[in-house]
Formats: C-alpha cells, sequence, structure tokens
C-alpha cells in the first residue's frame, strides 16, 4: 500500500483536529474503503479508533449513544464523543462529532462519561483529559448539555476537581439514581496505597451541575486491582449489581485471559448510605476475547441495557492496517436470575432475522452475518467449526462438551492471528451433564456467543483471510437454525 501513516508521536495524536491535512484525510478514508472486514450490524468507526460507549440514553423518543473516538488513525490519541441515535436499538444514525476537546476543560481528550435527560436537554457527564507543561494529567470531571434535535452544546462546567484521595487515575463518571437522587460513581485509584476504588458523589436536589463527594466504595473482592475503570451501578430484578474494569487485578481474585478483565457482583441492595449489601463473589462479564467498557443503563422502560467495546486497550488488531480499529457489542438486556447475571441481545434484535435455514452438518452462507441457533443435549460433546473454508483450512472452533461442562473457544486456526501473547483459546465452565442452548451472532469480524440464554457470554473480534471463510460446520448439535442477518 502506498498509504504511510503519520508517526503518530505525542505531537501527531494531540495535534487539533482542524490541522490534520485534507489529503491524509482523504487518503486515510480511501485506505479504509479496502478493508475486508467491515460489518453488516455492529457499529464501528470509518477511519480511526473507536473504545468506550458513553452517554448511552434515551430521550424524546430516541436513543443516543455516543463512542470514544480518534478520528485519524488506530491509536489512541486526542479523543473526542461521536454520536449516534436510535428509534430501536438496532439501526443507527450517524450524526457525527457530538464531544470535542475544544477547551480549557479537556485540551487533551474527551474521556469516558454518561449522560442523561434533563429537561429537554441530554446532560453529558465526563472526564476531561487535562495534561501541563510537563505532562502531568489533571482530570477534571466536567458537565454540558446538549440539544437532542440540533446537537449544539451548551457551556462546558466543571463539577469536580481533583481530589486528595485519589492519584490522576481518577475517571468516568457514570450517572445513576438510588432513593430518590442522583449519582454519579468515578473510576479511581486511592492514593494511600495505589489500589483501585470507585468514588460516589450525590447531585444536589433538582440541580445536575453540582455536586458534593459522597464515600468511597470499595470493593474488596477486587483490592489487588490498581485501578477500577468504566463503573455502573444498576438495578434489577430487586438486586444491584456492579459493572467495572479491575486493572491488574490478581488471578487468586478473579480468573481471566485477557489483558484487562470485564468484571460484576450482584448486592442485595445499594442502602441510602452509598453501601453495597451482601455482596457477592466476583466474575467476568464476558469469557471471550474482546469485551471492555461496557456501559449500562436502567432505562426508562424498565430494562437494564448495556453497550460493550469490542476491543481491549493496548492491543493491536487486523485493521489497523486499513486506518481503524474497534467495534461496538449489540445492545444487551440485562437481567438477574438466582443471583447470577444474564445478558442476551435486546429483543429488537429479532427484526435482523430473515427466514431460517436449516443445518444439518454443513452450510455455506452468502456471508458471515447470521444468527445461529443449536443445543447440545446432556451428556454429549459437539465441535462447530465457524468462519470455514471449503475445506477447512481455516475455521475458528468452538467445542462443547456436556459430560464435564466445558465451552472453549478456539482461534487458533482463524487465518490472521493476533494478540498470541494472551493466548488464542478462551475456556468457561458450565455445570457438566446438562443440556446446553447456544445462541451465535455471528458478523464479519464480530463474533458474539451466547450460552443458556446468555448465562455466559463469549464476545470476540475474528479476521478470515478472504471472504470465502462463510461455511458451518457441526458435529453433535441439535436443531440447528441459521437466520441471515439483514439490516
Amino acid at each position: 500500500m502506498s498509504f504511510k501513516f503519520h508517526s503518530f508521536n505525542k505531537a501527531d495524536r494531540y495535534q487539533n483536529y482542524a490541522d490534520w491535512p485534507e489529503d491524509y484525510v482523504t487518503a486515510l478514508n480511501e485506505l479504509a474503503d479496502q478493508s475486508p472486514w467491515r460489518n453488516h450490524f455492529h457499529l464501528e468507526p470509518k477511519t480511526g479508533l473507536i473504545n468506550d460507549p458513553n452517554g448511552f440514553s434515551y430521550i424524546n423518543g430516541e436513543w443516543q449513544l455516543f463512542y470514544q473516538y480518534y478520528p485519524f488513525g488506530p491509536v489512541h490519541g486526542l479523543k473526542s464523543w461521536y454520536r449516534v441515535t436510535s428509534k430501536d436499538l438496532i439501526h443507527w444514525e450517524e450524526k457525527g462529532l457530538g464531544l470535542l476537546p475544544d477547551s480549557a476543560l479537556d485540551t487533551h481528550g474527551a474521556y469516558s462519561g454518561s449522560a442523561t435527560a434533563d429537561g429537554d436537554k441530554l446532560r453529558l457527564f465526563y472526564t476531561g483529559n487535562v495534561r501541563d507543561e510537563n505532562w502531568v494529567r489533571h482530570p477534571k470531571q466536567n458537565t454540558v448539555t446538549l440539544d437532542p434535535e440540533t446537537g449544539a452544546l451548551g457551556q462546558k462546567e466543571l463539577i469536580i476537581d481533583e481530589i486528595d484521595q485519589a492519584t490522576d487515575h481518577f475517571r468516568d463518571p457514570m450517572y445513576f439514581t438510588a432513593h430518590g437522587k442522583s449519582w454519579l460513581v468515578i473510576g479511581g485509584q486511592r492514593k494511600a496505597d495505589e489500589r483501585g476504588t470507585l468514588y460516589l458523589y450525590q447531585a444536589a436536589p433538582s440541580n445536575l451541575n453540582q455536586w458534593t463527594y459522597h464515600s468511597e466504595l470499595a470493593i474488596p473482592q477486587a483490592d489487588s486491582a490498581y485501578m477500577f475503570e468504566c463503573p455502573n451501578i444498576n438495578q434489577v430484578d430487586g438486586k444491584v449489581f456492579v459493572t467495572f474494569c479491575p486493572q491488574g487485578i490478581d488471578q487468586d481474585q478473579l480468573t481471566y485471559q485477557n489483558i484487562y478483565p470485564n468484571a460484576y457482583l450482584v448486592a442485595d441492595a445499594f442502602t441510602a448510605e452509598g453501601k453495597l449489601e451482601n455482596p457477592g463473589q466476583l466474575h467476568n462479564l464476558d469469557y471471550g476475547f474482546d469485551v471492555y467498557a461496557s456501559q449500562l443503563i436502567n432505562a426508562p422502560d424498565g430494562r437494564v441495557l448495556g453497550v460493550s467495546w469490542l476491543g481491549l486497550p493496548e492491543i493491536d488488531y487486523p485493521t489497523d492496517q486499513y486506518g481503524y480499529q474497534g467495534a461496538l457489542s449489540l445492545v444487551k438486556e440485562f437481567r438477574i436470575q438466582d443471583g447470577h447475571l444474564y445478558q442476551y441481545p435486546v429483543e429488537e434484535t429479532l427484526a435482523l432475522r430473515q427466514a431460517p435455514q436449516v443445518l444439518f452438518d454443513h452450510i455455506e452462507m452468502d456471508q458471515n452475518n447470521y444468527e445461529y441457533a443449536f443445543e447440545v443435549a446432556a451428556n454429549k460433546q459437539a465441535t462447530i467449526q465457524l468462519y470455514a473454508d471449503a475445506d477447512k483450512k481455516h475455521f475458528v472452533t468452538l467445542s462443547i462438551d456436556t459430560i464435564d461442562g466445558k465451552i472453549k473457544l478456539d482461534r487458533s486456526e482463524m487465518g490472521t492471528i493476533f494478540a498470541e501473547d494472551f493466548g488464542t483459546s478462551r475456556t468457561l465452565d458450565l455445570a457438566g451433564q446438562e443440556k446446553v442452548t447456544v445462541n451465535v451472532f455471528a458478523d464479519t469480524s464480530v463474533l458474539e456467543i451466547f450460552v443458556n440464554d446468555g448465562a455466559y457470554v463469549m464476545s470476540s473480534r475474528i479476521f478470515t483471510p478472504s471472504n470465502q471463510h462463510t461455511h458451518i460446520f457441526a458435529d453433535g448439535t441439535d436443531n440447528n437454525l441459521v437466520y441471515p442477518m439483514q439490516k
């Protein structure tokens, strides 16, 4: 390829958006057009890098979603928020850049945060990344209103400055309500011992731009982690659950295989005093290769809905060579049953299904954009090969053993290998000798697997050598139906 990326040194990464040459942007778009890995029904950037979903909310009959965005290459640089909207959670309309780092409160990036309806405006909460002349970071927790009709922003305001309790790792304000009050939970690193923790703030009555420190919300189950990112506190089915990303957590507190995990725990309640009542064990939110920074909301219709970043910090992806990186998961509904957190694509996703095709032991699809539903009976072993070529030279293997209660996802034969330092397979344990139901949502380069109606999830990026890898082979499965998915 004749296209040459910039060096992406510090000066490149933090260059003002308006200063990028037009011919570079044009060439970057032309390069991105050549990618063989564009998805059909998952959000991803045209160019540049997306990571954390931000500002997921609902106002005036429309869902609002933003994501962290750097437009000029597949690297982390001067971050903005990109905005998309939807009537149905599956068809998204691009609205363009929604929040730019253009003030003294966010000189080096508009980092992650949340949103809520505030009258007829959408109120955003986010971390402004500010660095001084010595490159020391000074995190600012900011708020700004957005007109959902025009996208126009109000005046940015600082609501929480640096605090004595935390290091400069203090970010990702997530809005929620409990006990008739408005709260923010913010991820952080405790200054005293440089361990991860959460900080709680409470708003003044009917005034979402005035916040007061309430308390620290420690999570003893993850106290070996050095930082908690992307926290959420949600209530559903009479319980409360906390999701967050405990960076650096010891394996004896959480067994995980990715560079950083996305985790959750369930508690009986979030008390008026800002404490978790009877918090349970820490679990992985996802058992696949590529999930991080999930954002969950208590939606106005009573559901808890969430979106995940299908990517990980500090990992290079094959799409980098085409000038872009990152994707978002399907919107999922979260519920709690018997103390366990379930997650599954929202029912609106059914609208993407086309007429089903029966799979016996092999089927060739027109392209990789389908839902594949099947069962594996008790005391049985099954092997499914997805993203396979006709002669099975390259494929992704899903192995299910209901004798021993094991599920393994292996992408070692995928054909385009990356992130090998963290292994080429992922495994989860189930109860043995029980029937398993599986729903696979396959897109060109995204694979989301939901086991037993979402009791366990394995989400991963998949990159095949060509568009000829559209075969499915199955052995040991029952009731196989494949639904092509069309937007």
